[in-house]
């Protein structure tokens, strides 16, 4: 044997080993980068889901106030509401100031067949849609303010008996809170929902049901701006399995007679939304003192390919039933690693020489990237809100940081405004009440007079509002105090070392009663305004629980406003 022979008999087992060393170690970088992004990746779906679980309740949780407000209880109703429309009217009113946005509507029907109702038309407007006979159409009013002398407008032209409409039955039958199915408001071609109350008159006897409407177009738009990728979805199905709300697609159709109907998820012409409803829909036969636990779970659409999906039931005491969902197709999530890993493959297979250094190259950077990311992710479940994610690669693991780094600035910035949304107050929240915290105080600021301005000067300029104001509020806080946007017209400062709440409060309502300057439809010679009512909670003294407290600070908030409602 000569020594050419010799030396390459010796250097096959090596280069042998070193490729197999390779191959592992482009193996373990897969497994372990596909494993670390698929678990930030089902955190971060967690996170929205849990973000759209908060959103629903938010919308829907001032239904039962305005509507105790409206009837409260141990207050029966007189047989005839010709005898008590004075009281009436001045309830309904206080009871439509307190959530505007989406309660506008509150109205009474009795089993004698009278009806009566009360719509905003803003701030200092309202339409009375009064029937006192059960065989009389319904009248329509107009009235400006709550003491407003009513002025006749219409007659209805169909017949309006209130016991046959779907809210009163349900509510007399259940004998406590209800609520309907979704169903399509055909006059402003929104989806509506409707919570109703049985009333009772003094002897214990059922008298009638109160009822409000609740809107859902602000519930769709917030799920509709949510970044779930270029494939992924979050959408809410209700029990009957039709769409409320989506990322990609209206709830609504068009029929074949060109009515509008709602859209059934089962029968959805996608796939991932086909697949992420049937891997969730038996939640909606678990107990209910199951729901609001998020669920992780992989599904396959019907080509086989997989699909993560995580979701939470959302049930109240009133009887709603809904599931939020988000779903992300695996391949979408794990196509920047596969990319990588690939191509670190081939550099392995054409460069035995140099797989080691490359494979540990390779797995370093991607290890120490997805590390990163992951270190982030658990910063945010701790609370923490102000995470940098900054990788500053160019290849598929930093296009893939960066849609991460998209997806956690949408998590917590409001998009409208730039200043932090719900979800990142949440987190602040939770980091702020951990044990040994600082004390400090949580305010609900409600805008008065908001709608009227985006009525009367456009949506554009309303929006152009609320981004000034959330400028303004900003402008007004010291360093370690912070801002949020609820949604709608609301907004929560949580500020420190407060000595003395009412001066805030008053500087707050300063800031917010100043002229708009960057509207830009107001007429020459107006001048846009708005106000505020505002609650506060303290911490701990008030309560120590996150929602509990800004619980009790939106119920300080309304109080105030009713009281202003009742003083003018």
């Amino acid at each position: 044997m000569n020594v050419r022979s010799l030396k390459v008999s010796l250097t096959l087992p090596y280069a042998a080993l070193i490729a197999a060393t390779a191959l592992l170690l482009v193996g373990a970088s897969w497994w372990a980068g596909s494993r670390s992004v698929g678990d930030l990746s089902e955190q971060l779906m967690q996170e929205i889901v849990s973000r759209i679980g908060q959103a629903v309740r938010h919308h829907v949780h001032g239904s039962g106030a305005v509507l105790e407000a409206a009837f409260p209880a141990g207050v029966p109703p007189d047989a005839d509401i010709g005898g008590e429309l004075d009281a009436m009217r001045t309830r309904f009113w206080v009871a439509t100031s307190m959530y505007t946005n989406p309660n506008d509507y509150v109205y009474y029907g009795n089993e004698a067949g009278q009806g009566f109702g009360l719509k905003r038309l803003g701030e200092q407007g309202a339409e009375l849609r009064l029937k006192l006979r059960a065989d009389e159409h319904r009248s329509y009013y107009r009235i400006a303010g709550i003491d407003g002398a009513p002025t006749l407008t219409s007659r209805e032209r169909n017949h309006f008996d209130p016991r046959t409409r779907i809210w009163y039955q349900l509510a007399r039958d259940a004998g406590h809170d209800t609520w309907t199915a979704v169903y399509v408001d055909f006059g402003t071609r929104d989806l509506v929902i409707t919570r109703a109350r049985r009333v009772l008159a003094a002897d214990g006897a059922f008298a009638g049901v109160v009822a409000t409407d609740v809107s859902l177009r602000e519930l769709g738009r917030f799920v509709a701006t949510l970044h779930v990728g270029e494939r992924g979805r979050a959408f809410i199905v209700e029990r009957n399995g039709l769409l409320v709300a989506d990322s990609r697609m209206s709830g609504l159709e068009a029929g074949a007679d060109g009515a509008l109907l709602r859209v059934s998820v089962p029968d959805s012409g996608d796939a991932i939304v086909r697949a992420a409803y049937a891997s969730v829909a038996p939640l909606f036969d678990e107990a209910d003192a199951d729901a609001g636990r998020i669920r992780s779970v992989t599904a396959a659409d019907h080509a086989g390919r997989a699909v993560l999906v995580a979701a939470q039931r959302i049930v109240d005491d009133a009887g709603l039933d809904w599931i939020a969902v988000v779903a992300i197709p695996r391949a979408q999530i794990l196509a920047g690693i596969n990319t990588q890993v690939w191509i670190a493959l081939a550099i392995s297979l054409l460069a035995v020489s140099l797989v080691v250094a490359v494979g540990l190259r390779l797995f370093g950077r991607v290890a120490h990237d997805v590390a990163a990311l992951s270190d982030a992710v658990e910063r945010i479940s701790r609370g923490a809100v102000d995470v940098p994610i900054d990788l500053t690669r160019q290849d598929e693991v930093g296009h893939l940081a960066r849609n991460f780094s998209k997806m956690h600035a949408d998590l917590f910035t409001d998009r409208l405004t730039g200043i932090a949304n719900r979800t990142a107050l949440t987190h602040r929240l939770k980091a702020a009440t951990a044990p040994g915290s600082r004390p400090f105080t949580l305010f609900f600021i409600d805008l008065n007079r908001f709608k009227p301005l985006n009525d009367a000067y456009g949506h554009d300029d309303g929006d152009r509002a609320l981004r000034e104001i959330a400028r303004r509020l900003q402008a007004s806080l010291r360093p370690d105090d912070a801002v949020a946007r609820l949604g709608g017209d609301e907004f929560v400062v949580l500020a420190r070392d407060v000595t003395t709440p009412e001066a805030v409060v008053a500087r707050f309502v300063s800031v917010i009663e100043a002229p708009l300057r960057t509207l830009e439809n107001v007429p020459d010679g107006e001048t846009a305004t708005l106000g505020a009512a505002i609650g506060a909670a303290r911490w701990p003294e008030d309560a120590t629980d996150p929602d509990e407290l800004l619980k009790y600070a939106d119920e300080a908030m309304y109080r105030n406003k009713a009281a202003s409602a009742h003083a003018r």
